[in-house]
């Protein structure tokens, strides 16, 4: 499993369970289920098997990839990548 946070302006104190909504609502009717969590509801996780072959995996994650872009069309907002501290 692997999750990412979707918030306000990169801001971790911000979460945004209204985008993250949108976000899988459009991943499922591109064929795609996601699975939002978290104490806010911002959070989503990726389950994929470890038997996944690599098509499938890059197929998912181009899915993923054009549900963002089309939701955040909507809002003008952008995407910032933020790894967190080890």
């Amino acid at each position: 499993m692997i999750a990412f946070e979707i918030c306000e302006d990169g801001d971790p104190a911000k979460p945004a369970p209204e985008l993250t909504k949108r976000l899988t609502a459009r991943a499922r009717e591109l064929g795609l289920i996601l699975l939002s969590c978290g104490i806010y509801g911002n959070v989503v996780r990726i389950l994929v098997p470890i038997t996944a072959e690599d098509a499938v995996v890059d197929e998912g994650l181009a899915i993923l990839a054009r549900a963002a872009a089309d939701v955040l069309a909507d809002t003008g907002a952008t995407v910032r990548m933020r790894r967190p501290a080890d």
